[in-house]
């Protein structure tokens, strides 16, 4: 029996770190998982404090007088119990917000399609990214060509700064699946090759 009763807790105290590394990335979803950044990112460090609350309330459950009953067995029950319970709530949890960002993401999503279709309709594509602070390595003369050599191919570009955001990132993506096709059909294949190679050639 007792056996049994450590074997199980050990299997929730797995369940509990498991949940506490998916917790962190279901909180900050659709940001890539990246194991060692989530035991970084997440306080993993304190984990240990809540094993060692979870154990000292289990050993103060289990302190109660039961008769014919013994204090090992009583608090590896109560402690498989508690973490049992912690687990619980650290998926319910985590779970609501995973839920809580995919239905942002979708909205947003969908706003980016309407936007992309919109801009298919005015012949007007912007590529948003984020890059902070631009230096302009040519000068104004030479950039106002590299916007003309854009435009002629129906796209402009928007530097939205340097906060990178997963959620807007994740979204932009249907942005461009919308807008991809049509640029091919409206430039032709390697469209973005060739319109490189004019950029590159005012060097």
């Amino acid at each position: 029996m007792k056996k049994n009763l450590l074997i199980f807790n050990f299997i929730i105290i797995l369940l509990l770190v498991v949940s506490y590394m998916l917790g962190h990335y279901f909180i900050n979803y659709p940001m890539p998982f990246n194991f060692w950044y989530s035991v970084k990112e997440s306080g993993f460090e304190y984990f240990p404090f809540i094993l060692a609350a979870t154990a000292l309330i289990a050993y103060l459950v289990s302190s109660v007088s039961f008769k014919r009953s013994n204090f090992k067995l009583r608090f590896l029950t109560f402690y498989a119990i508690i973490n049992f319970t912690v687990f619980v709530f650290i998926i319910i949890t985590s779970g609501n917000e995973l839920v809580k960002n995919q239905n942002e993401l979708s909205k947003k999503e969908t706003e980016y399609i309407l936007q992309a279709q919109k801009d298919i309709k005015n012949d007007r594509v912007t590529f948003s990214y984020a890059g902070g602070l631009s230096f302009p390595v040519y000068n104004e003369r030479v950039l106002g060509r590299i916007r003309d050599i854009r435009k002629r191919y129906g796209i402009t570009y928007e530097n939205t700064g340097c906060v990178i955001d997963p959620m807007t990132t994740e979204a932009q993506k249907k942005y461009r699946e919308t807008v991809n096709p049509y640029l091919e059909k409206r430039n032709g294949k390697g469209w973005e090759y060739r319109m490189q190679q004019e950029i590159n050639s005012l060097k």
